[in-house]
């Protein structure tokens, strides 16, 4: 976090630094676990790690397996009404959603990764 403050406050022109902070009553999820919440969030594909330098697209981490929206969700009371029986599409919607960011992301970043 350090080197990339550092680098967007001595950026010439502007920056723009887009950081994940939970906020434990909103999302209605036990205080103790605000990192798993984070981790959940980068490894569901969610919250994606990656920057762009003089408009290359560069991943910081990339996940090694799938893990699917429903663990994250399923951790926070915000969104307990998803789990409730006919809403079953709520959650299919948000994985469609999460995984169509992801690869356009995929394809941004292509030409760094040498695909």
């Amino acid at each position: 976090m350090y080197v990339k403050s550092e680098r967007a406050i001595y950026t010439h022109g502007p920056a723009f630094l887009n950081i994940m902070a939970p906020y434990s009553r909103g999302w209605r999820y036990n205080t103790p676990d605000i990192m798993e919440i984070c981790r959940l969030a980068v490894e569901t594909r969610y919250w994606p790690l990656f920057e762009v330098i003089d408009g290359r697209w560069i991943f910081n981490y990339e996940p090694k397996k799938y893990v699917p929206i429903e663990e994250w969700l399923v951790k926070q009371g915000g969104f307990k009404h998803t789990f409730k029986p006919g809403n079953e599409w709520m959650i299919k919607a948000f994985q469609k959603e999460v995984d169509r960011r992801w690869y356009e992301l995929l394809d941004r970043c292509k030409e760094v990764r040498g695909a």
